[in-house]
């Protein structure tokens, strides 16, 4: 398969959308990602789901709603979604 992508620097949207494209295929085609940086986004629908997970967690005793515990949620969260694209 070959792909020609087009980066216009007069384009900023464009340049995003390129940089994800790029980062997708050498995902799939590479097995590696361009950046290795430990962020991930959400959409605010999944962040709330998320959200009541939680609390509903904290209601039935299984977490507090602690530093602690709120870390460890997040990072389960963050782990699970790291190496997802395109939500």
């Amino acid at each position: 398969m070959k792909t020609v992508v087009v980066f216009d620097t007069e384009d900023p949207k464009g340049m995003e959308a390129t940089y994800k494209i790029i980062d997708h295929l050498s995902q799939q085609y590479l097995s590696r990602r361009l950046s290795q940086s430990n962020s991930v986004s959400y959409r605010k629908i999944k962040f709330i789901k998320m959200l009541r997970e939680y609390g509903r967690l904290v209601e039935e005793g299984k977490i507090t709603p602690g530093l602690r515990d709120t870390k460890e949620y997040a990072d389960e969260i963050f782990e699970r979604d790291a190496n997802r694209w395109g939500e």
